[in-house]
């Protein structure tokens, strides 16, 4: 108590004496900006400029002491607003002047004033997702086990549609609502999680994880116990909040999280601003570099995600970096048509997928966030400048290549300390293109006010054993100028960043030794992972086994080539057992990427590449497929007719029917209809895929039967016209199978009769008229009759038939005060006149279309008379009111 006391006292004369020495110079600070000196410790860059004025900012203010702090806040500053207490992270979230924000800056008790919440916005709406781009697909194909089972993903920005069918029985609830559901986030949690039940698009990369969604507007991390207990081990964020270059208080939160959390990837979508020129830091004026759209997106432990097109090229838009302090951001890029949003969350699906096959090799426990993020920086394919850039970091993320290091355990995980060196053997094997090892540790959160993030320092190198020969890490000129911001990397001690990789090109076979240094180790220890790959000469990445291309379309084939270098190719395929036929000359093998339209045909299909010089280079057999629209026949009381057209070289057809969270097949058939009881099959959702070779081919779009539309064989009974001197009526049906007749009829006398058949009929379109209406409102259904015996009808469908003379009101009589509805023919604009039995004119008012609507408020119960005046002339009637 005597300690709280003194610190107490203290705090305030303290505090008094900073507030009297301020207060002399607060009116000069005010009106012409802050003190350098104090700037550049304490104030982050968007606040270092603001305009002398009374506007109120939300500022978020790190503290060394929260009771000390407090207590001089109340004594010299009162008028400041408190709006939240972060107690774990000594942060208050607070709304001050300029003036205040002035003299906080010189608050002994304050380590650092960052900008408060800024309102996030989405980034980019999906417009395509290709998961061969990252080699997704092939990951589905070969290891099928591997789809994000029992894995919990959290997608923070706006809420999800947790109704769409791709998310069925995954869906977790998060601790509260936070609004609408949004495109946005929808698409997003889709290319992660989606279970593809409404589409073969609307397959997502970790397709049975489980999804959460989070509140962006927090742009602090959600609390880690939340996390931790809702067994979230990747957190999506694609959303930024314009141009920020700096290390803040979100940084250093991200990063301190992650260290609380181990096994936790917070995935940040780089920004699609790579046009844009910042305005503060090292690198203002620079257009093109140094435009990562958060400053959330320059922690350390996390990882920032770039953009490629389809054709793997960095998009124009996906932001770049480098951070304030010369770190490589972004680490990777992904596909993303639309922008960096989408590429993040492929390769937060990517993620779920290495945590799943690290699980499956240890007992379900998850591995550290490193090890993946490693895993995933190791295995990119490089794009751009050689070695790594600005642009696309460590380059193009390879699912395939990141799972197969995993399942194949060429890992290391260690412990560094200082001044001591960790030392790993792995062999060479003959014939690889290339030898790549990342190392990567989560480092210690640093001060927002230091000028370099990096706290712990590692240093990787690699060496021959035989020769002792030695490389060193990639790394890039971070010196303020586009000239050296877009050097090509060399080979250098890296003390900025904590991922480091050695690449060799055709290494010699033969043991290699991968060493670890702890340079500059402030902790007892540092742990760090490591990943390896040997790359091989050629594969290829789309098609493989299992694959399935569309027929009679344009399709992008993939493989990777590393020591292509000029070499060109002619591509070629063969149906099985047949003879090869030509698709393109003079292929560049470099490019990796070659379009194909396909013929409209179904069958097994195979594709080779003959080299100028050398082997030709065969894919494995995939399956040429249509996508076949899958109609409604007609849902009837008791049944269902699903049809699709027949498919090209495919003799059976697979069906699906959605079960309790995935699309199931239920039957195969070898006619393209299916019937099926409503009691004996209870679901709406169904899909058709052709069976060809005995390998099910691409799946149509799902289709509710239930949302069709239309009724009992019946998709439309309509009237041309609602008042029409002609009747006619147009027929659709869904189809013709297993009816034996349908009539027209017309109600008469309160029964129906029929006008005349329509069978046999050429279509299931028609149009059909009644010879003989009569004057007024005409009542029409459709009676259809099956081979079974069964009766079915339309709804029914009025129509007025009104001659040339032909005037009416209906109701008539009616209650005064309702409305009435007059009919005629014409249907320009019409002057109606209503009189009373004295000849006095009541109203007059002015209508088109062919029904006028009378309002009869204020007259009272009696006889009137209407005049209408037509293009035509007028026409009289009368008006019962009761």
């Amino acid at each position: 108590m005597g300690n709280t006391f003194t610190r107490n006292i203290l705090s305030r004369l303290l505090g008094s004496v900073w507030f009297f020495s301020l207060a002399l110079s607060a009116v000069g600070q005010t009106s012409r900006g802050l003190a350098p000196d104090i700037l550049k410790e304490k104030l982050a860059p968007a606040l270092r400029h603001l305009p002398p004025g009374q506007a109120k900012e939300t500022i978020r203010v790190q503290v060394k002491d929260k009771a000390a702090f407090q207590e001089w806040l109340k004594a010299q500053l009162p008028q400041v607003r408190q709006l939240q207490t972060d107690a774990k992270r000594n942060t208050f979230l607070l709304s001050a002047r300029f003036s205040e924000i002035s003299l906080l800056t010189h608050c002994p008790f304050v380590s650092f004033i960052d900008v408060g919440n800024r309102a996030p916005q989405e980034e980019a709406h999906l417009q395509n997702s290709d998961l061969t781009v990252n080699g997704v697909e092939a990951v589905h194909l070969r290891y099928p086990q591997l789809q994000g089972e029992n894995l919990v993903v959290s997608i923070k920005e706006q809420p999800y549609d947790p109704t769409d069918i791709d998310f069925k029985g995954r869906v977790l609830a998060p601790v509260s609502s936070t609004g609408a559901p949004t495109p946005h986030a929808t698409s997003m949690a889709t290319l992660v999680a989606g279970g593809g039940n409404t589409s073969p698009a609307g397959k997502g990369v970790a397709w049975q994880s489980q999804v959460m969604t989070s509140d962006f507007t927090r742009l602090m991390p959600d609390e880690t116990s939340f996390l931790q207990s809702s067994k979230i081990s990747v957190q999506n964020h694609s959303y930024g909040v314009g141009l920020e270059n700096y290390y803040g208080l979100e940084s250093q939160a991200y990063d301190a999280q992650v260290l609380e959390y181990p096994q936790l990837l917070h995935f940040f979508s780089s920004g699609n601003a790579g046009t844009q020129t910042p305005t503060t830091g090292p690198y203002a004026g620079i257009a093109g570099f140094a435009n990562l759209t958060g400053q959330f997106k320059i922690s350390k432990n996390t990882l920032s995600v770039g953009a490629v097109d389809t054709s793997g090229q960095v998009s124009v838009l996906s932001s770049r970096g480098p951070t304030a302090d010369g770190r490589i951001k972004p680490e990777v890029v992904a596909f993303g048509e639309s922008g960096s949003s989408e590429a993040s969350a492929v390769v937060s699906g990517v993620a779920l997928l290495l945590q799943q096959a690290y699980q499956e090799q240890h007992n379900g426990a998850l591995p550290f966030a490193a090890l993946v993020k490693a895993a995933l920086i190791n295995s990119a394919d490089d794009k751009g400048r050689p070695g790594p850039d600005y642009e696309a970091g460590f380059g193009n993320v390879d699912a395939m290549g990141a799972v197969e290091s995993v399942l194949e355990k060429r890992y290391f995980e260690g412990v560094a300390s200082q001044g001591k060196e960790k030392v790993f053997s792995i062999a060479v094997p003959t014939g690889a293109a290339g030898l790549k090892v990342t190392l990567v540790w989560h480092d210690a959160a640093a001060e927002p006010s230091a000028a370099k993030a990096l706290v712990n320092d590692l240093d990787l190198t690699v060496q021959e054993t035989s020769t002792g020969r030695k490389w060193l890490p990639w790394g890039l000129s971070a010196y303020p100028h586009k000239d050296s911001l877009i050097l090509p990397a060399r080979r250098q001690v890296d003390r900025r960043n904590n991922v480091e990789q050695v690449s060799l090109t055709s290494p010699a076979a033969g043991d290699y030794k991968i060493k670890v240094a702890g340079t500059h180790v402030t902790s007892e220890s540092q742990p760090f992972s490591i990943v390896y790959e040997f790359e091989a000469p050629f594969i290829w990445t789309f098609p493989t086994a299992g694959s399935s291309l569309k027929s009679s379309q344009k399709n992008r084939i993939r493989w990777q080539a590393p020591l292509a270098n000029g070499t060109t190719a002619r591509l070629e395929y063969r149906w099985a057992g047949q003879d090869w036929k030509l698709i393109q000359d003079n292929v560049p093998l470099q490019e990796g990427k070659a379009d194909w339209l396909t013929p409209d045909s179904a069958g097994l299909v195979q594709l080779r590449l003959v080299p100028d010089l050398g082997e030709a280079l065969l894919s494995q057999e995939f399956v040429l497929s249509p996508v076949l629209p899958l109609q409604v026949g007609y849902q009837c009381e008791e049944e269902v007719l699903l049809f699709w057209p027949k498919a090209t070289g495919a003799n059976q057809y697979q069906v699906f029917a959605l079960g309790e969270k995935y699309l199931e097949p239920v039957t195969t058939v070898s006619d393209t209809l299916l019937i099926f009881s409503k009691r004996e099959n209870a679901a709406l959702h169904f899909a058709v895929a052709p069976v060809i070779a005995g390998q099910t081919g691409l799946k149509s779009l799902t289709v509710n039967y239930a949302d069709q539309g239309g009724q009992c064989y019946v998709k439309q009974f309509l009237a041309r016209q609602l008042v029409t001197d002609s009747v006619q009526l147009d027929v659709e049906l869904s189809t013709l199978y297993g009816l034996a007749n349908v009539v027209l009829e017309k109600r008469t006398h309160g029964t129906f009769q029929a006008v005349q058949s329509l069978w046999p009929m050429n279509g299931a379109r028609t149009t059909v008229s009644d010879p003989a209406p009569v004057p007024g409102r005409n009542e029409y259904r459709l009676r259809l009759q099956t081979a079974k015996g069964q009766t079915y009808y339309s709804h029914l469908e009025a129509v007025f038939y009104a001659p040339e003379s032909f005037l009416q009101v209906f109701p008539n009589p009616v209650l005064a005060g309702d409305e009435v509805q007059l009919v005629l023919k014409e249907d320009e604009l019409t002057r109606i006149q209503v009189f009373d039995q004295t000849g006095r004119m009541l109203k007059e008012i002015q209508q088109d279309g062919a029904i006028k609507v009378i309002k009869t408020e204020g007259l009272k119960a009696g006889i009137y008379l209407l005049k209408v005046w037509a293009k035509s002339g007028y026409k009289t009637t009368r008006l019962v009111l009761i």
